[in-house]
């Protein structure tokens, strides 16, 4: 849509001044709210890099318990046992919240043991599940450190847009439409300004006659 210019007046040119002291406000209150969500990122990462630190090492413990248990039963077999048998653990997305933000994040529930029936089993196996089962609430607090990361980065970048758009789109119109009307109000000034001296010498020559 084309930049259509403003009626110029005083009262525009009032207006005017008024927005963009009200853009500027809003400006920095963005900004503030920009970088105190910054700072509450640089707190968290310390947290999330600890996080994924401790799942890594309690998770490479658990797959080598698995090689183990691996190299003791056959590939065909642990495929048969899939098919057997049924999921211990339940995955829900609940409403969590963090930092003072809620957001969706993880949660398992109904955890317990394996029925595996008839199948014999290293265990080594069992070991490694339940080293797995004891890593779940880890995995599910460093799933929801990266969830509330992604959750405020995101709301870094929609505030980054807000002062991007208030700086190189609404300010400058506002800017360029009050020195339009200023211009223009300067410029009627100064021809009214003539045209009275010019009235004023016609009288006067008048007068004279």
């Amino acid at each position: 849509m084309a930049f259509e210019r403003p009626v110029p007046s005083r009262l525009t040119l009032l207006r005017l001044r008024n927005q963009e002291r009200l853009y500027r406000s809003i400006k920095k209150t963005v900004e503030d709210a920009r970088n105190a969500t910054i700072q509450r990122i640089r707190a968290i990462i310390p947290k999330l890099e600890s996080a994924r630190k401790s799942v890594y090492e309690e998770l490479n413990r658990v797959s080598l318990m698995l090689k183990a248990a691996v190299s003791k039963i056959s590939i065909e077999d642990y495929g048969k046992l899939s098919e057997v048998v049924r999921p211990s653990v339940d995955v829900e997305f609940v409403d969590i919240i963090m930092e003072g933000l809620k957001f969706r994040g993880l949660e398992f529930r109904g955890v317990s043991s394996p029925n595996y029936g008839i199948f014999a089993i290293p265990p080594e196996l069992d070991s490694a599940l339940y080293g797995i089962y004891g890593n779940f609430k880890a995995i599910s607090e460093m799933m929801n450190l990266e969830s509330l990361f992604y959750t405020l980065l995101a709301r870094v970048r929609e505030y980054q847009r807000m002062v991007n758009a208030i700086d190189n789109v609404l300010l400058p119109r506002i800017v360029e439409s009050a020195r339009f009307v200023r211009l223009k109000l300067d410029e009627d000034e100064r021809e009214e300004f003539v045209r009275r001296i010019v009235i004023n010498r016609l009288l006067e020559t008048m007068g004279r006659r």
